[in-house]
């Protein structure tokens, strides 16, 4: 056996136990089919990592496009250099791999463990993730149905997420850059890694602060208590990305950084409604009668996500159950 093979066959072995170590702790043992990958065929695929088969990168991983078995797939490649914990990576197989019976969830299809980190195999999207600020890389406009869905989707997602399992999973990772969409305009909620579980009977977990800045929850930020409330103030956030098509922080008129979120508050405290909306909103309308349809339902969307991110504290979400359903009736107002 060369060198090389041994190598592989070590990292297979180790990532393996800590693989077992993970779905053991997180799911009783219990998961879904993996399927595992050898490094040739995930070189083979994407022609030895190459720069032309990137589809995003985020610093902590890349993901790259791939085919195996004349199947497009995505393959996530973890830099181990940036990661801050093994575990996450081994996680982020161990809750994909729960998630991805739900439709709005990128499907695990395998693993390979003979890197020094796994790297995931994962169905391929036609559109990719979204940019930070909500948008496609491709720079196409997306109308507001598709908007208004993806939210509703990755809604139902997160839902899932925290009601499906014996324990309560916080994301701690809601973001755009997280959410991927398929040919058919279906959005599919990605990266797991940063998952922690509430215990059964528990209000929280503390736990180091983990997310994007723009996305975390001042609340998680000061006493790391990790409750729903994480998750639901980072999903506020995504339907203002969603709805101003600005990014959770950009630059301002002096070209000093500003949160979204403190922007969207300065304009509603002016009574400037318009001024948060991103005007590609409008451009597909047929009439008056669709202007007005239109209007009922950006206003129902914004007093939603304002309630998510608890803006004055007035009448905040209490789950993300909630925030699925008030989606689903304002996409019936249309």
């Amino acid at each position: 056996m060369s060198k090389n093979n041994k190598k592989k066959r070590r990292s297979d072995l180790k990532n393996g136990g800590i693989l077992l170590e993970e779905l053991i702790a997180s799911f009783d043992g219990k998961t879904n089919p993996i399927r595992c990958f050898s490094s040739d065929q995930i070189l083979k695929a994407t022609d030895n990592f190459s720069e032309s088969r990137i589809i995003s990168s985020w610093g902590y991983f890349i993901w790259y496009k791939g085919v195996i078995e004349e199947i497009p797939v995505s393959i996530k490649k973890w830099s181990s250099q940036n990661l801050s914990s093994f575990t996450e990576a081994y996680r982020d197989i161990s809750v994909s791999s729960q998630m991805s019976g739900h439709k709005n969830a990128l499907k695990l299809i395998g693993c390979c463990l003979e890197f020094d980190l796994p790297a995931l195999i994962c169905e391929y999207t036609e559109h990719g993730p979204l940019n930070r600020d909500g948008g496609l890389a491709s720079g196409e406009v997306l109308p507001w149905k598709v908007r208004l869905k993806i939210a509703k989707e990755i809604a139902s997602s997160v839902t899932y997420l925290h009601t499906a399992f014996p324990e309560t999973i916080i994301h701690r990772n809601i973001n755009p850059t997280n959410i991927f969409i398929d040919e058919n305009w279906t959005a599919k909620l990605s990266d797991f890694w940063f998952c922690v579980a509430i215990p059964e009977g528990e209000l929280y977990v503390e736990d180091d602060v983990k997310g994007v800045i723009g996305f975390v929850d001042p609340d998680y930020y000061w006493t790391m208590k990790v409750t729903e409330k994480v998750d639901i103030y980072s999903f506020g956030v995504v339907m203002l990305v969603l709805l101003s098509g600005r990014a959770a922080v950009f630059n301002g008129p002096d070209e000093a950084p500003m949160s979204l979120n403190d922007h969207v508050s300065e304009v509603m405290e002016k009574g400037e409604f318009d001024e948060i909306v991103d005007k590609e909103i409008w451009n597909d309308l047929g009439g008056d009668d669709d202007l007005v349809l239109r209007r009922s339902q950006v206003e129902a969307f914004l007093r939603l996500a304002l309630r998510c991110v608890r803006y004055k504290k007035q009448d905040p979400v209490g789950s993300m159950l909630e925030v699925a359903k008030e989606l689903k009736l304002i996409e019936k107002l249309s």
